[in-house]
């Protein structure tokens, strides 16, 4: 029988599956049918913003972490200035973790070249009910043309 291919075999192999291995490769074929069937589709795509709180930490204003942090206004920054904000990244999990920071999500691409996003964060671990104080600093060059206005996203990614 090596080599022939039998639908009663098939069937008693797929039925053996659990449900959610039985899902995927539904979904996976209807996908397929999906892909092959987008030549002649139209998309419409629009950026939607939203905060969501990670459940490995929150960041805060105050040190005694009571005032969330839900957005950050730079208010007005001249060329060549920096400007700092600190907030505290307080470790709501239960493990150590350890976080990687940037900017995301520039508001256009030419932002990028004339306006810096960095933090103070060295990669120190933060233990479980730990918080830290973070500096996050914003830098615009001196020689920024045509932007009056820009925004992007702070992300803190953790590790543990």
């Amino acid at each position: 029988m090596l080599g022939r291919f039998s639908p009663s075999v098939a069937k008693d192999v797929f039925s053996a599956l659990p449900p959610i291995f039985k899902l995927l490769i539904v979904l996976a074929i209807v996908n397929g049918f999906l892909i092959a069937n987008t030549a002649s589709t139209q998309f419409v795509v629009f950026r939607n913003t939203a905060i969501v709180k990670s459940i490995d930490i929150g960041v805060y204003w105050d040190v005694d972490c009571t005032s969330p942090v839900e957005a950050i206004d730079w208010g007005i920054i001249e060329p060549g200035e920096n400007k700092t904000v600190d907030v505290y990244v307080r470790n709501e999990g239960n493990s150590e973790l350890v976080l990687s920071i940037w900017a995301a999500n520039w508001s256009s691409p030419e932002v990028e070249h004339y306006i810096n996003f960095t933090s103070d964060y060295q990669g120190q671990p933060i233990g479980v009910d730990g918080a830290i104080r973070v500096a996050l600093i914003l830098s615009l060059s001196w020689d920024v043309r045509d932007i009056t206005a820009f925004s992007f996203d702070v992300v803190i990614e953790t590790h543990v």
